[in-house]
This record gives C-alpha cells, structure tokens and sequence, in this order.
C-alpha cells in the first residue's frame, strides 16, 4: 500500500488492537495508537489527518459514534472501521447508518481484513481526490464571479 497510508488506532483493550495492529504492520500501514476520544480528537484534527480510523465501540470517555463525528470533521477523509468484540447485526447496522466505513469483529482473518482495509484506503483516497479537484475547480471559478460581480 502506498506510504501516505496511515491508520488511526482508538483502543483500551489490548487483545482486538495486537491483531490488527499486527495485521496492518503485515500490510506496511503505520499505526499510531490512542485510547481515548481526547485523544482521538487530536489525532483528527491535525493537519494531515489519517486515512484510517480503527476504533473499539465503547470507549472510557465516548462512542464509537464520537469516532465517526470526529472523523467527518477533519480536514480530509478519514474512513472509520468500527471493531466489536463479537458479530452484532444491530451495531453493524448503526455503525453503517452513522457513517462508518464499516463493522468488524474477530476473528480477524488475514485476507478478509485485507479487503476491508484495502476497500476502505481505496474509497478514502478516491474520495480525498475528489474534494482537492472541487476545490481546485472553486478557486478557478472564484475570480470568474467576483470579476461578474464588479462589472455588474
């Protein structure tokens, strides 16, 4: 995957985040780790956000939800995977109806983690990509209305 490539991790436990923390390392995407919303927050609102956000779905001060608002909120499109402890059609269902990337829970197999992540990192680029082209086509246009504007 390509190098600009990074994941977010918001966990407090310890065994879902090794295995996808391994998982990723396994596919060359750096992971930073955090285990609150605070600190989420500020990861998501740098700059350069990442692309990926791999969050559990309670947190000690918030929501998996929290996670998704944030992520809207950063300067560029951050994808959310939303990880459970086991399958739950319910939280699947509201993850995706909030805005989620998508839902997993383990066991976490190579190949099917592969996908999600590739699926996510592709929609996230594509989508980043088409934000920059509107606002490029913005600030060609901005000086075409104000020009309109003062010779009206």
């Amino acid at each position: 995957m390509s190098g600009k490539v990074t994941a977010l991790l918001v966990f407090r436990q310890t065994k879902p985040f090794d295995e996808i923390k391994a998982a990723l390392g396994k596919m060359s995407v750096p992971t930073e780790h955090v285990q609150t919303l605070a600190e989420a927050k500020h990861a998501l609102s740098e700059a350069n956000p990442p692309l990926l956000t791999f969050t559990e779905s309670e947190l000690p001060d918030g929501k998996w939800s929290d996670i998704v608002s944030l992520s809207e909120r950063a300067s560029s499109r951050v994808n959310v995977i939303v990880v459970g402890q086991t399958i739950d059609a319910n939280l699947y269902a509201s993850a995706i109806e909030v805005g989620a990337f998508d839902y997993i829970a383990p066991p976490f197999e190579g190949a099917d983690l592969a996908h999600v992540v590739r699926c996510a990192v592709d929609n996230a680029l594509a989508r980043r990509e088409k934000a920059k082209n509107s606002r490029s086509i913005a600030e060609q246009l901005l000086p075409i209305a104000v020009k309109s504007q003062g010779s009206a």
